[in-house]
């Protein structure tokens, strides 16, 4: 407050001039004291559950009311409110209205509302050292030593005085738990990851997984100069007793006796007892900075002394003052003792640890013995957090945006307090979406001092004031959706909004056409937000599903099935993309390239057991080839039983009155006739698929017009996406497949199309008129995938080689490209090819620093040469960098091998005329000896040495050393030098990508007559 005794008098006439009556100093002093204290510490304890009063707008009705106007809001009406635009979530499969709406990307409130004090508790690791590797000039010696040299007679000598440059003292190894119940604490590893980042203590702050294996997915951490922190709430099974806990227990005790490790715990401490491993108050006491958890000296407060040998793990709260005294214990020069809590981690889980009584099951209780029980043991924010949510919907990233609105000092503990309080269930197949308990929803408002529908009206548009607030950052996204007048996509809506945002607000958020209404003011029944408590709703819902059905009344509908991944055997898929070039042999433009590289994508993604499953046979890929594409979907309509895919991609041409055609090019200059969208949705509604995709990926050369595209065929049962784009734009295939391989780490096990859709179109401004979705009738989720991010393959921690060929990978695209493929003919000896190819892989591997997602090897393993085989093989034959060919007698009798080195050699063929370097790019090996005389003559030009691989790997090859159980020495140490020499050649032919060839143009190399070069 001011010292100015004028301000006080200046108050008074402001005052005065509203029409108030006149106050004393004293007592407005007074005032302004009490409104001071009244605000500091948020809502009092006699008004738990209530929401905190508004700062920004005066009670409803109060005289000469005044508030400074938000720069996002709309001009207020007579009674302070005005336009407003309800803001909804996605509905759950149970429920929800259809509407038409846009999407509009809603950011999301932090979960660290203050983040500054956290980086201050780091400062001390904010330590430089000298770093060898770089030097620095030093000006000021460099110029006092050519002072000196100039003051000898004779020619000036001087060499410049280099100095060590510095760097951050330590490198920070994050790692995310992945259980089942971290879903909640997503977001936070997120802004905990960025806070790190930006305060600049470390060198650099890497990421990894923990697994619910117990499998750690990150890369090796070295010794010395490392920290390591461990976000988790040690309530997944790799903090239990079992396989799983055993692996993470020894990888936890291996890190903490050589580094410095630390367990980031989000729940509050009263609640570790809960937890799998409950942790020891006690103090800690280092000897020296970096000391690993090991060289702790660590006395607990209990009497229990911990077991010898058992490193005491920190365990922190995400707060500044448990992170600054982790950065005192760590960063200390002379060491430091602190008090904490710690992990005793031994080698295994302990099965005979403590036993922690289990309180009763929530299903068991009465709404009014919840209530209780969580306000009994529950923090004043919690049960504050509780009451506001019940005025909303219950879902992770409203309730972060209540706390920020609600409460005086957030902290990710409340919301803690609220999700495992047992007031909510969480909605099945819909992470972070919860509901209340039958009757907690009502018991909650009446804890509320005044009418609900104040309550809710006040609160949602306090809540959208904060979405709305242009200067602020929020941790990010997430998906909701605006009900426009006109337009839009029909969307399953929640009945309940979760904020009203002014027309400016919505505009920001990129929704157009906003407000759809107009608030006249907290009256009971006049306003979506006030539904008299979405508790009231589902009650009446019961009781009317209660009552007997009439004679007369029109049959209930069953409930729709819960969903569930497509059945392999019960599912199809068909793929077709045309282009607009001649001729079968000419080259594709990069757009049409880059569409049809995007649906071999989708393809993958549908076929891989991680993600989708469909059986490889049961989907039909096809380019250029309508008739075959008919043929397919003919087939596949009659077959699918579960889920049926259709995928038409390609230039628009004009359509009949049906709708849209997809032109099918000009091959042997005569126009062939487009595909007919119209008959492709009425073949496929006559199917037999319970559920269906239909995805009409046109392109156009000029952008389509809101009004264009004429009438498009739609087909009710179907979940349909109809997208008119540029050639230019990225179709909806490689969106879709991205968006399955990347999955959503706050989504559900299991991904919708709607929510892949939402992820694999983000980015893309809502444009209804030329990307349009229409859901099926009867509102049923279509589940296509598993999450990536849920059920992602472990990546497993690989040592360097032994070998001084260790090679540096280039971080540019060049790094995913395969360096070999593995050329074989197929039949017989299958079994022997895949290990010799797995064997390469893992050289190859630890020969380099590729990353082990990535794969480093090609082999073709289909059956039949299907138009995807093709694909897959001329896509690796013109990236791979090495073509490593099986010599057999089968292998130079087989046509697809000719064809397969025939693609090669000519890619390399052409590298060498540019560079003048005469380069193969081949390593041959001897799968079986052939003479060279039975030899066709693109292998007898090509010279290779094979004896450092061996006498008997020459005499007798390496499928006999393969199949001799003696000679497994003989084997691995041939396969070790031959991955040697494919590194080599690979760096040093360095044969650029090419752009693939179309199968059908490729020539048997086998049959031709030699040229240079290939």
């Amino acid at each position: 407050m001011s010292s100015d005794p004028a301000a006080l008098d200046r108050l008074t006439d402001l005052l005065a001039e509203l029409g108030l009556s006149p106050r004393a100093p004293v007592e407005l002093a007074e005032l302004l004291w009490l409104a001071a204290r009244g605000t500091e510490g948020g809502t009092g304890q006699d008004t738990a559950g209530r929401a905190a009063p508004s700062t920004d707008r005066p009670a409803a009705g109060a005289p000469g009311g005044h508030r400074p106007r938000h720069r996002t809001e709309h001009p207020p009406g007579p009674d302070g409110t005005g336009p407003r635009t309800a803001l909804h979530l996605p509905a759950p499969d149970r429920g929800g209205r259809p509407a038409p709406a846009v999407p509009a990307p809603t950011p999301d409130a932090p979960m660290l509302a203050r983040p500054l004090p956290l980086q201050r508790a780091l400062r001390p690791l904010k330590r430089l050292v000298p770093d060898e590797r770089r030097r620095l000039l030093d000006e000021q010696a460099t110029a006092d030593r050519i002072a000196e040299a100039l003051r000898e007679p004779g020619p000036v000598q001087w060499l410049p005085v280099l100095r060590p440059s510095t760097e951050r003292w330590l490198d920070l190894h994050l790692v995310l738990d992945l259980g089942p119940t971290m879903t909640l604490w997503r977001p936070l590893a997120r802004e905990l990851r960025t806070l790190f980042q930006q305060t600049g203590a470390f060198r650099q702050v890497c990421s990894g997984r923990l697994l619910p294996d117990g499998r750690l997915a990150h890369r090796r951490i070295a010794e010395g100069r490392s920290a390591v922190l461990v976000i988790s709430d040690c309530m997944g099974p790799q903090w239990r007793s079992g396989p799983a806990g055993d692996r993470w227990h020894r990888t936890l005790h291996a890190m903490a006796r050589r580094l410095p490790v630390a367990v980031v715990q989000p729940l509050p401490e009263r609640l570790w007892p809960l937890t799998a491993v409950p942790a020891v108050p006690g103090v800690f006491t280092a000897i020296e900075a970096g000391a690993p958890d090991a060289a702790y000296t660590f006395a607990p407060f209990t009497d229990a002394p911990p077991g010898r040998g058992a490193p005491a793990v920190p365990v922190l709260e995400p707060g500044p003052e448990w992170l600054a005294n982790w950065a005192q214990l760590v960063g200390s020069p002379t060491g430091g003792q602190v008090v904490g809590a710690a992990l005793m981690v031994g080698a295994a889980t302990n099965p005979a640890g403590r036993a922690v009584e289990a309180g009763p099951d929530p299903e068991e209780l009465t709404a009014e013995e919840l209530v209780v029980r969580f306000r009994a043991t529950a923090s004043r924010e919690a049960f504050t957090l509780a009451g506001m949510t019940a005025l909303t919907t219950p879902a992770l990233p409203v309730m972060r945006l209540l706390q920020q609105v609600g409460l005086a000092r957030p902290q990710p503990q409340h919301l803690a307090e609220v999700v495992v309080s047992g007031l909510l269930r969480e909605q099945q197949g819909r992470p972070g979406y919860f509901a209340f308990r039958p009757g907690v929803r009502e018991l909650l408002l009446h804890t509320l001092p005044r009418s609900t529908a104040h309550h809710a009206l006040e609160l949602l548009i306090r809540v959208g004031g904060r979405i709305g607030d242009a200067g602020r950052t929020g941790a990010g996204t997430f998906p909701a959706w605006v009900e426009t007048a006109g337009g839009g996509t029909l969307t399953l809506l929640d009945t309940r909004p979760f904020a009203l945002v002014s027309p400016e607000a919505a505009r920001l958020l990129g929704v157009t056409g906003a407000p759809v209404f107009t608030l006249a003011g907290p009256v009971a029944g006049t306003h979506p937000a006030d539904t008299a408590s979405g508790a009231q709703q589902e009650q009446e819902q019961e009781q009317a599903a209660a009552r007997p059905v009439e004679e007369d009344a029109p049959p209930v509908p069953p409930p729709p099935e819960p969903a569930a991944l497509p059945d392999p055997e019960r599912s199809r898929a068909v793929l077709l993309l045309t282009t607009s070039r001649g001729a079968p042999g000419e080259v594709l433009e990069e757009q049409e390239y880059t569409a049809l590289r995007d649906l071999a994508a989708l393809a993958e993604a549908l076929v891989d057991p991680a993600l989708v499953g469909l059986d490889r046979r049961h989907i039909w890929l096809g380019e250029d080839d309508p008739d075959g594409f008919q043929r397919a979907l003919q087939r596949a309509v009659q077959e699918a039983e579960d889920t049926l895919v259709v995928h038409v991609g390609g230039p628009l041409g004009p359509g009949d009155e049906l709708g849209v055609a997809v032109g099918a090019g000009r091959w042997g200059g005569v126009h062939r006739p487009g595909l007919d969208w119209q008959a492709v949705v009425e073949t496929v509604a006559a199917g037999r698929a319970a559920r269906r995709l239909l995805i009409l990926d046109g392109s156009r050369s000029v952008p389509p017009e809101p009004a264009a595209g004429g009438p498009v065929a739609v087909d009710p049962g179907s979940f349909q996406v109809v997208n008119l784009r540029h050639p230019v734009d990225r179709s909806v295939a490689g969106r879709l497949a991205a968006a399955i391989r990347t999955g959503d780490p706050d989504g559900a096990p299991q991904l919708t199309v709607h929510h892949l859709l939402e992820i694999a179109l983000q980015s893309t401004p809502p444009a209804p008129p030329v990307t349009r979705i229409w859901p099926p009738r009867d509102g049923r989720p279509l589940v296509l995938a598993r999450n990536a991010q849920l059920h992602g393959g472990p990546v497993e921690s690989r040592t360097p080689s032994h070998s001084g060929t260790h090679r540096k990978e280039p971080a540019g695209p060049e790094a995913p490209r395969p360096y070999f493929f593995l050329s074989h003919p197929g039949g017989p000896g299958g079994r022997t090819v895949d290990r010799l190819f797995q064997d390469l892989c893992e050289e190859v591997l630890q020969l380099t620093d590729l990353p082990s997602a990535v794969p480093p090897g090609f082999v073709d393993r289909s059956p039949e040469l299907d138009s995807w085989s093709r694909w897959q093989i001329t896509e690796a034959l013109a990236t791979c960098r090495v073509f490593v060919p099986l010599y057999s007698p089968r292998y130079f009798a087989s046509e697809r091998c000719g064809r397969e080195w025939y693609g090669f050699a000519r890619r390399a063929a052409r590298a060498a005329d540019r560079s003048a370097v005469q380069a193969s790019g081949i390593v041959p090996v001897i799968w079986l000896p052939v003479a060279s005389a039975e030899q066709p003559a693109a292998a007898r030009q090509l010279r290779f040495n094979h004896r450092s691989l061996g006498p008997e790997y020459q005499s007798e090859g390496l499928y006999a050393l393969a199949r001799a159980a003696g000679r497994r020495e003989l084997y691995e140490l041939a396969v070790h030098r031959l991955a040697t020499r494919i590194v080599q050649v690979a760096h040093e032919t360095r044969i650029p990508p090419g752009r693939p060839l179309n199968w059908d143009g490729l020539e048997n190399a086998f049959l031709r007559s030699p040229r240079p070069g290939g």
